[in-house]
């Protein structure tokens, strides 16, 4: 659920995801933990030598915009990112369908990869998806899909 949503939710039953209205200071917080992480993986990728760009999209959209995309060779990787403190992170069927519009635009490659990642304390989580579903990455879970991988 992104964070509009969550506010929106709140202007209409008056409560917030836990019961209670948000903040503008706690819905600052959660967007920048959200761009750190963003900016912590772009910096990844283009160390290892990959072309890395962080799309910047603050509200939700009907454009298949992912949080971020590498390219290397004939590689398109295309990510959903999710930062959290909690147990588990949520990802929407919609935003997982936008990756693939996304990476359909791009026929030109012949490997085009949708992936979502987790940033948790101190770790990363990554997840490859193969099909348009609801995801959820647990704190405790293992990524199926390693930085080496990738």
């Amino acid at each position: 659920m992104s964070l509009r949503e969550l506010v929106s939710k709140a202007k209409n039953k008056g409560v917030g995801r836990h019961g209670r209205l948000l903040t503008v200071k706690e819905i600052k917080r959660i967007r920048r933990r959200g761009y750190r992480a963003e900016r912590e993986l772009v910096r990844k990728f283009r160390k290892w030598g990959f072309k890395a760009v962080r799309i910047p999209v603050s509200a939700p959209s009907s454009e298949p915009l992912p949080d971020l995309f590498a390219t290397k060779g004939d590689a398109l990787l295309a990510f959903e990112i999710k930062a959290s403190s909690s147990e588990n992170v949520y990802f929407h069927k919609a935003q997982i369908e936008k990756l693939f519009d996304f990476l359909g635009m791009f026929e030109t490659y012949k490997r085009r990869i949708a992936i979502i990642g987790a940033k948790f304390p101190y770790r990363w989580t990554f997840r490859q998806v193969e099909r348009i579903d609801d995801y959820v990455i647990r704190k405790e879970e293992k990524s199926n899909i390693t930085f080496k991988q990738i």
